[in-house]
């Protein structure tokens, strides 16, 4: 049998509140910004 192989991904994380309850994980800068164009209050956590 063949075993699957791990990927691992160095991308960075980066965590962003979009509002007082609900923080999402993206891995591009782009993302980020796509996040804060639809929420303006958006803020990265890390």
């Amino acid at each position: 049998m063949r075993t699957k192989k791990i990927k691992i991904d160095n991308r960075p994380i980066f965590k962003v509140r979009i509002d007082y309850r609900t923080v999402i994980t993206v891995r591009s800068l782009d993302a980020i910004k796509m996040w804060q164009e639809k929420y303006p209050e958006a803020k990265i956590l890390e």
